[in-house]
Parts: structure tokens; sequence; C-alpha cells
């Protein structure tokens, strides 16, 4: 049990205590409306015994005998009551607050405490609830028909073509010029924002960069970081051995990868001051020989965890289009750019054997040979391309489809959330252009193992895999939520709170 589930157990079990209580005011305001009626009554009953006394007074003064007896009048009873315990709220901390709750349910002997929810709700809230996770949150069955198959085998079969004939690999990819500009020009505004905010600041700037070779030489001296040795020989290395190149080391650095990873080990390595590699399958924390960085910035650990991360982000950028020395010749050198994300895990795949210029690499070292072809970050934005496509072109024909055919509603047919027939669809449209994919990378390889790799979409079979593992999610389990909609409800419920009280 997680401390989140914790929280609401306790919770739950705050609010059974609290309801015992009410339960106990509630009772006891019932003994004191009754002790009030009965007082009522008594006094009617004193108010007729008083007339009828003042009555015979009268007669006897008149010289008359009285009729009736005068009966003694009832003493009051005063009733007794146990004082209420009620449990101290306000200055006092979360687990001195949950402390006094256990010391007053054992008192009062509140059952329940094991399962408080089962208590808290009524039979028919327990029945409700469970009809509407069913309804809005149970990944249920698709019921795809043959229109929706076709939809989606049309779209990934686009898609694959597309792929095909404007992605391919690396050497020969016709979107391969497109996106190394659009990636440049991120960098260059990138690096102009940097400069301007710089200058702001009160920095010594010259020249403001005005091409790929100048935004990335800025970013590279804005954003040193100590991590960035491209030789062993640039890290003491004691007994270790690490085989790297200034083609590979942003795939064997851990810090260079665009993704939870990289931020991981980026930050790590910017607080202890070593680097993180790996070789052989095995991860290697080496320390630079020069480490010319400054150290992270700010007066507490947000502050240095926030610069650790600005770090790592803007050195992304300077070495996503390459170094500085290559780009901007004439000779058209790419350099070498970031992995895509988590292709750097292939590192620790130190087995296999796969065939190269004569060589039997194991996947670790052949999936250095794919990087080292180009097959990086810029060209993972035209991989992206056919995926992105097909993923919108589904979407989009589900949702007319479901308006107009199914009339379904403008709500009912957004293609978001919890759609069972969506999400099959995606499953094979995404199918289908990795069918294609593979297909034509191995008949265009012809058998090279290298070629094949670089000719795969790594941007498709990572969308299919994820589809795959949503559908294999609900075939294999048994009533099987979509958690991020509970989670997305609950948090749209406790706003709808906050903003009440």
């Amino acid at each position: 049990m997680n401390r989140s589930e914790q929280d609401i157990i306790d919770k739950a079990k705050a609010l059974l205590v609290q309801q015992h209580q009410a339960a106990q005011a509630e009772q006891r305001l019932g003994d004191i409306h009754g002790y009030l009626n009965q007082l009522e009554e008594t006094q009617d009953a004193q108010s007729a015994a008083l007339d009828n006394l003042f009555d015979d007074m009268m007669r006897l003064m008149n010289g008359q005998v009285p009729q009736t007896a005068a009966p003694p009048l009832a003493p009051l009873a005063v009733p007794t009551f146990d004082d209420l315990e009620p449990v101290q709220v306000s200055d006092v901390s979360w687990d001195m607050y949950l402390a006094e709750l256990d010391t007053y349910a054992t008192r009062h002997d509140v059952s329940g405490l094991d399962d408080p929810f089962a208590h808290l709700l009524t039979a028919r809230q327990r029945h409700d609830l469970a009809t509407t996770f069913k309804e809005e949150f149970l990944l249920k069955e698709a019921e795809c028909d043959r229109y929706d198959y076709m939809i989606a085998s049309f779209s990934g079969l686009v898609a694959g073509l597309i792929d095909s004939f404007f992605v391919g690999s690396p050497t020969d990819s016709k979107l391969g010029k497109w996106s190394d500009e659009k990636v440049d020009n991120v960098v260059i505004k990138f690096a102009n924002l940097v400069w301007k905010q710089d200058k702001q600041n009160g920095a010594r700037l010259r020249k403001q960069p005005d091409s790929i070779a100048s935004a990335i030489g800025f970013l590279e001296r804005r954003f040193k970081v100590n991590y960035d040795a491209r030789y062993a020989q640039d890290l003491k290395m004691g007994e270790a051995t690490l085989n790297m190149r200034p083609s590979d080391h942003h795939l064997k650095s851990l810090a260079h990868a665009p993704d939870i990873i990289g931020l991981f080990f980026s930050i790590l390595d910017q607080f202890t001051g070593k680097a993180s590699f790996v070789s052989d399958g095995r991860l290697l924390r080496l320390e630079p020989k020069e480490d010319g960085t400054q150290r992270l910035q700010g007066g507490n650990l947000l502050a240095k965890l926030f610069s650790g991360f600005a770090n790592w982000f803007g050195h992304l950028l300077s070495d996503v289009s390459g170094s500085s020395g290559v780009r901007g010749h004439d000779n058209g050198r790419r350099g070498a750019g970031i992995p895509l994300p988590f292709f750097e895990l292939f590192q620790f795949a130190d087995f296999g054997k796969v065939s190269h210029n004569g060589q039997t690499l194991s996947f670790a070292d052949f999936s250095t040979k794919v990087f080292e072809s180009g097959y990086d970050a810029r060209h993972g934005v035209a991989m992206a391309v056919p995926v992105v496509f097909n993923e919108l072109v589904i979407r989009l024909l589900w949702g007319l489809k479901s308006l107009f055919y199914h009339k379904n509603g403008w709500l009912a047919s957004i293609p978001v959330g919890n759609k069972p027939t969506l999400r099959k669809m995606l499953l094979v449209g995404h199918g289908a252009l990795c069918l294609t994919d593979g297909m034509d990378a191995y008949i265009r390889s012809g058998n090279v193992p290298i070629l094949f790799a670089t000719r795969l979409n790594y941007v498709a079979w990572s969308r299919f895999a994820f589809a795959s593992m949503q559908e294999l999610k609900h075939v294999l389990g048994k009533d099987v939520y979509d958690w991020k909609a509970v989670d997305a409800h609950l948090e749209q419920e406790w706003k709808k709170l906050s903003g009440e009280y």
C-alpha cells in the first residue's frame, strides 16, 4: 500500500469517527428533546392542578364545600447526561489527530475501521459507485465493424507508404533535409532567446547567433556540463575500459538521452561531479580529468535541481544538430546528434550476434553502428510524420463516423478517452503501418542488417508497442480500469469541492 492510498484510508477513518460523533450528538439532541416534551407535559399538569386549587379556594371563601381534593404537585426530575467527548482538531498535527481518533474509537468501541468505506457508504451508494466505474472507466470490449477495420487498415497502409517513399533511412530520406532544417531552426531560436535574456541580465555578449554553427557554439559555451567527454582519454579510467569516439559519445553517455533516464543521470552527474557511461553492457561512473563547468546555481535544493534541468535541456539543444566544429561548413556533414528517446537502453544489450561488414557484433555494438549512420533524434522527427498522420486520420474518421453514422452526438464523438472501438482501430492502424514498414525495410535492405535496421521506423514501432500493451491489458485482465481516467475524474471532483468550500 502506497502513501496516497494510506492517506485516503486515514481520511475515511476520520470520517467514520466523525460520523460516530455526529450520531452521538444526534442521540443526545433526541434525549434532550424527549426531556423537554416531558417537562412541557409536567408543566401542563401542574397548571391544571393550580387552576383546580384556585377554584376550591374561591368556594371556601364563599362558604362552599370544595368539589375535589387538590392532588399533590409531582416533583420535576432533573435528568443527567454523560459529557460528549470531542476530538481535538485545531493546533494539532495530522498524526496527533489520527492518534486521538484511534483513542476515541477504542474507548467508544467504534466498529468498521478495518473497512471504513463499507460503513460510510450505503448499499445504494456502493451500487451506484460500482455502476459508474463500470460504465465510465472499465476498458470495455471493442465492437468494431468492417468499416472500422477498413478505415484503420487503409490509414495504416497509406502511412506506411509515406514512410516507405518519404522517410526511408537517414541516408536517402526525402524528409531528412526538411527535418534537419526544422531542428536547426529550433536550435537557432532557442539560442537567440537565451542570448537576449543573458544580454538583459548584464552579460557581456557580442554578436547574436545568426547561423546554426554560431547558435551551437553559443549553447555549448552557455550550457557546459561535466559529462561531455568525447574520448576515454578525457576521463580517469582506472581499471575500467571504454571504447568511445566523438561520433558515439552522445549515445554512450546516459546524460545525453532526451528522456527521463537522461534527465536523472544528468542531474546526478552534475551533483556528484562524475559522468555516467555504458560500456560492454555495464554502467560506468567516471570522473573527468578536466572539469571546467560551473557548479549548480541556487541557494537551495529546489533551485539547484532547476539549474540542473536547465543545463541538461540547454546542452541537449546544443548537441541535437551536431557540433559547432562540424556544422556550417560546405561539406554538408550533419555531425553526431543525440539519440532517440530510450534508444540508449540498447547499450545494455551486450548479447546476441549481428553481422556487420564481416564482423560479428552484439546488439549493443550494432545499435552504436545504427546511431552513427544518422539514426538520431533529427531522423526521429521525419519518422514521426507518418505516425502522426496515421493517428490523426484514424481519430478524425472515427469521430466523424461516430457522429454522423452512429448518431452519438458531439460530446461522445470526441476521439479521446476510454473509447474501446477507437483503441482497437489505433492498434490495427499502427499495426498496418509497422507491417508495411517492416516489409519495405526487408525488401530494400537486401538482407543487410544495418540497412534493415536504419529503414525501420522506431517511432512507429514504439507507438504500436504502446497500443499493444493497452489492448493486452484488457485481454489478460478482467475488469481492467482506465486508472488515468479515474485520476482525472477524481481531480476534477476535488477541484469542484475546493471551489465550493
